[in-house]
């Protein structure tokens, strides 16, 4: 028995002995490969890893990507491109700080999106999203839906967006009664969750009202994945993505069924879908698949169209609309504690509308272009999102990156344009710690160099309508109401060097990692009536 099992003990040492060889040369390449880079000290047997680490230990928990490579970026003083070393754990990244390194990675050049982003969000979205997709299936996508974003479209949908307001505005008035703390983002996801719905299916979805199955599914399916994301405990894990794909399903079937009636609807009341202006995100997307062969006469859908379809609306519905909430939350925590510049803000909203949410409301439905004439409410919109970017991208390093004259190796590495470090970057933005929405208006401001939406052909399709329900909430609420954040701790030194809300805040002040970049604990907040004549 000894000497048959010898040849087996004997291959198995071997191979042992191989993997072994061949991570230890495999360890030598990658370190030396990083050598004469730019980058932070650099560990021979750690890379990164430990610095990356060291570098979330100083957030709070769930920090966020930007905030740990920002801090690493200063503690440093690292160029404006440099590296991160991540091997074996992840591919090499590299981080772009330079704006104009970023512009030509995401618009000049348009690097495809890098396969982690497809890891990362396709086991919630479903493959094929157009967030992680790339090629033509990302380039059809984008031709279908764009019209649904165009500034024409966002601009009708105004009116829409305003009386999704006002039922957001009542439930304030009764928070303002009562006095109670409450979660705002619960009720800014119904918000916008309402308001995306409404560019989607033609109708509110009425979750400020009766609340939201899908949006309870997709927090669930959220929280399942987080959980897994950060554990090594493979039993465990097992249970916890059956939960989460449990959630999914949940999910997918409460989306498929609003399609389903929005099909229904365009079969039998004959809606008109030739012509894209006008139309919504779903009746585009009817339209693109009515035109198919032999599908004009349809009375159900394919079972891989309604797939895709759910995967599409699933992506801008549930996910877009987080990303919406999470800037309303993280504006009106800043604005808590900016009284100059919520006067100011109230003073052009008098001068551009009129006195009165009211008249200012029905001013914006008659004429919903006028809300562009709201310079600087806008400028506070687009403070709000430099100091709180919605989210970054990763993109597939090609060959090399262009920077300060000499050609960088990109091949095989993760690109990371950092919107947090640039949009900190005192060259760039003058005092970045203050609040200043009139930076925006002087002719210096670096354009490209604010980028909470990317820039490119792959920036956010719903960037408009994002705006446009950020300033509504501004215009039709801040002059009736002042808030206040609730059971505050503010931290006694910053936790960091180059960020210091947390004095204010405490470590609300961090964006908490969930699937976006959300606020912690929900932001609890008072509310009360302003002295504000309305």
């Amino acid at each position: 028995m000894a000497l048959g099992g010898l040849p087996w003990a004997t291959m198995a040492f071997s191979g042992v002995l191989a993997a072994l060889s061949y991570g230890l040369i495999r360890l030598v390449q990658v370190r030396r490969f990083y050598r004469d880079l730019p980058k932070p000290p650099h560990s021979f047997l750690f890379g990164h890893l430990k610095l990356f680490g060291e570098a979330f230990a100083m957030l709070p928990s769930y920090g966020h990507y930007q905030v740990a490579v920002t801090t690493i970026a200063r503690k440093y003083n690292m160029p404006g491109v440099f590296y991160l070393d991540l091997w074996p754990i992840a591919d090499g990244q590299m981080v772009v700080t330079d704006h104009d390194v970023a512009l030509h990675v995401t618009a000049h050049r348009n690097h495809p999106k890098h396969r982690m982003e497809g890891v990362t969000m396709d086991p919630m979205l479903g493959a094929g999203n157009i967030v992680s997709v790339d090629g033509p299936r990302w380039k059809h996508l984008h031709r279908m839906l764009s019209p649904a974003f165009s500034i024409s479209h966002t601009t009708a949908m105004r009116p829409a967006v305003a009386d999704e307001v006002l039922k957001f505005r009542s439930i304030l008035h009764e928070k303002a009664q009562s006095g109670e703390t409450f979660r705002l983002e619960d009720f800014t996801q119904h918000l916008t969750f309402d308001v995306i719905g409404t560019a989607t299916f033609g109708r509110s979805l009425n979750a400020q009202a009766d609340g939201s199955p899908a949006l309870q599914h997709f927090h669930n399916m959220c929280r399942a994945h987080r959980t897994t994301r950060e554990s090594f405990n493979l039993v465990r894990n097992f249970f916890v993505n059956a939960r989460r794909d449990s959630e999914r399903r949940k999910l997918d079937a409460n989306i498929a069924e609003l399609i389903k009636e929005r099909f229904e609807i365009v079969k039998r009341d004959k809606l008109d879908l030739s012509g894209k202006r006008g139309l919504g995100i779903m009746d585009l997307m009817l339209r693109d698949y009515l035109a198919g062969p032999g599908k004009s006469e349809s009375t159900s859908l394919d079972p891989q169209f309604l797939q895709d379809a759910v995967t599409q609306v699933k992506t801008l519905l549930v996910a877009g609309s987080g990303t919406t909430s999470d800037t309303i939350c993280f504006g009106t925590m800043l604005l808590s504690v900016h009284p100059d510049v919520v006067g100011k803000m109230r003073e052009e909203h008098d001068r551009v509308f009129a006195p009165g949410i009211e008249a200012s409301y029905e001013i914006l439905k008659a004429h919903p272009s006028k809300l562009n004439e709201l310079v600087y409410t806008k400028g506070v919109a687009k403070e709000i999102l430099r100091f709180y970017p919605i989210g970054n991208t990763a993109r597939e390093g090609i060959d090399t990156v262009a920077y300060r004259g000499q050609e960088w190796p990109a091949k095989h590495h993760m690109i990371c344009p950092v919107q947090m470090a640039i949009h900190m970057d005192p060259k760039l933005f003058a005092e970045p710690l203050k609040f200043d929405p009139e930076r925006y208006m002087r002719e210096d401001f670096p354009r490209h160099a604010w980028r909470p939406f990317e820039r490119g052909p792959r920036a956010c399709l719903g960037q408009p309508l994002a705006m446009d329900e950020v300033l509504i909430v501004l215009l039709l609420t801040a002059r009736e109401f002042d808030f206040a954040c609730t059971d505050v701790k503010p931290n006694k030194t910053p936790r960091l060097e180059w960020f210091d809300l947390d004095l204010t805040f405490g470590d609300r002040a961090f964006q908490e990692w969930f699937f976006e970049a959300q606020p912690r604990d929900g932001m609890p907040m008072t509310v009360k009536k302003s002295q504000w004549p309305c």
